[in-house]
């Protein structure tokens, strides 16, 4: 599927003029925050100058979202994501900037890992705690955790490396909003009727958020 350049998401950092384009690949799923590899291949990294060389890099299994090889130039990329090209022995992370995705240089032992967001809780038989993740997965965990708390998990292993919780004192990230890609520190929190919003200072002002808009990091 296609998009209008003039259409696409404003977090995308592709120019919505292109030369002999006026329409660009769309992701398959996820689209109001992802990236497809293909705008990353050819509009970011320019490491090609059409959509035909893109999919030849990604068809021949050249890159790996997360460690794991994608064959889909629209394939999306989320917010963390790392993407490796093994034989350009380059590795990058995608991070917001100003409001847009940005790609971060890494080394490849970072690679390997990816801060994702607790969204979901489930208890099932015997007691059992299953955290469900926001980028799909779902894991059994002995270990106790909260809605809104993030993980370290490894994309080699699949296995939960460390579990960052969600309270005063944490940093944050922003991820949506006109404050996207700033980072801060939680100072108090509020208890409203419908959940909780989180008091973060930023590196200029103090602001309100839900967890829904940011991800604890650190």
């Amino acid at each position: 599927m296609h998009i209008k350049r003039t259409k696409m998401p404003k977090t995308w950092p592709v120019p919505r003029k292109g030369k002999n384009q006026r329409f660009i690949a769309n992701v398959s799923h996820a689209k109001k925050k992802s990236i497809s590899l293909l705008a990353i291949l050819r509009d970011i990294l320019k490491i090609a100058d059409t959509r035909k060389e893109a999919k030849y890099i990604v068809y021949n299994g050249d890159v790996k979202v997360n460690n794991k090889i994608r064959k889909n130039d629209t394939f999306p990329v989320q917010t963390f994501d790392t993407i490796s090209l093994e034989k350009a022995k380059k590795y990058y992370r995608l991070e917001i900037v100003n409001k847009k995705f940005s790609l971060k240089e890494i080394t490849k032992k970072e690679s390997e890992t990816k801060i994702i967001k607790i969204y979901g809780k489930t208890i099932l038989p015997q007691n059992i705690l299953q955290m469900n993740l926001e980028d799909g997965h779902n894991l059994l965990s002995k270990e106790s955790f909260n809605v809104g708390d993030s993980v370290i998990y490894n994309t080699l292993s699949n296995k939960v490396e460390k579990i960052i919780s969600l309270k005063k004192g944490s940093k944050v990230e922003v991820i949506s909003g006109k404050h996207a890609g700033q980072k801060g520190k939680i100072t108090g929190i509020e208890s409203l009727t419908k959940g909780k919003m989180y008091k973060i200072k930023l590196e200029e002002i103090e602001v309100s958020l839900p967890y829904k808009t940011i991800l604890v990091i650190g």
